[in-house]
């Protein structure tokens, strides 16, 4: 044991703990070879301080309408309250149960799990709306915001556009562009990060439609060297029409 920490001791040195902080904060300015993407961290600084000095030229970043509004939603505290199931907790199969089943809206409910079990989940699966046009998604969070508050909030300049094209996109409650799905996905997918541990793993099911979307987004949120592979899941025997195989879905982990 005592051995153990000396070897690991060796390898610390005074910048260990801010790398960690670093990688934990903004995934995506860290390669797989273990450097750091300075343009990256600059990116995210003006992000945060709205100082458009720190970048000073283009560069590789995955933006979509909505991404702000999306960050925005990650960071509010949920205002919804957990309400127990008393009639079925008291039944015979439920009454020593230590299952936790919570039924509402997932953006809420996993701000009320990070309360409790921050960094301390093993594994996450989750299987979203495939954003096929016959599944069942809309974006439909229910965060009533004007034009003038997603300006304020998102520090938009009044004279863009942006803010009337985000307002639409949020209260039309029917979008299924791609935009929606990520604005979706973005903030649900950074508080299962904050759920789990270091070592932890998430395994996301998901097919054509977004498969390349969602690996890229997964690259930002928990950062591309964790990315351990692309599952490929037989769904069905027949080709289509076209003779190109479709039998298949994915599970990126």
């Amino acid at each position: 044991m005592i051995r153990q920490i000396q070897e690991a001791n060796e390898k610390i040195n005074a910048n260990v703990e801010l790398l960690k902080a670093l990688k934990k904060l903004i995934p995506n300015a860290i390669g797989k070879d273990g450097s750091i993407d300075v343009d990256t961290i600059r990116y995210w600084a003006q992000k945060a301080t709205g100082d458009k000095s720190l970048v000073t030229e283009e560069r590789e970043t995955f933006n979509f309408l909505g991404k702000d509004y999306a960050r925005l939603l990650y960071s509010l505290d949920t205002e919804t309250v957990i309400v127990p199931d008393k009639e079925n907790n008291k039944k015979s199969e439920n009454k020593d149960s230590e299952n936790l089943y919570l039924s509402g809206d997932n953006l809420e409910v996993l701000k009320h799990l990070r309360r409790s079990y921050e960094g301390q989940v093993k594994c996450i699966y989750i299987d979203p709306p495939y954003n096929t046009g016959s599944d069942d998604f809309v974006y439909n969070d229910s965060f009533d915001f004007s034009e003038k508050d997603i300006e304020e909030k998102l520090g938009i300049n009044s004279d863009s556009e942006s803010a009337k094209r985000i307002h639409k996109m949020i209260s039309r409650k029917s979008s299924r562009s791609h935009a929606a799905w990520l604005t979706f996905m973005y903030p649900r997918l950074k508080l299962a990060r904050d759920l789990m541990k270091d070592d932890g793993v998430i395994f996301i099911s998901i097919d054509d439609n977004e498969q390349a979307n969602l690996k890229i987004l997964c690259d930002e949120i928990f950062g591309e060297e964790n990315f351990c592979g692309n599952l490929i899941i037989e769904t069905a025997t027949d080709n289509n029409a076209r003779q190109i195989s479709t039998d298949h879905e994915y599970m990126l982990c």
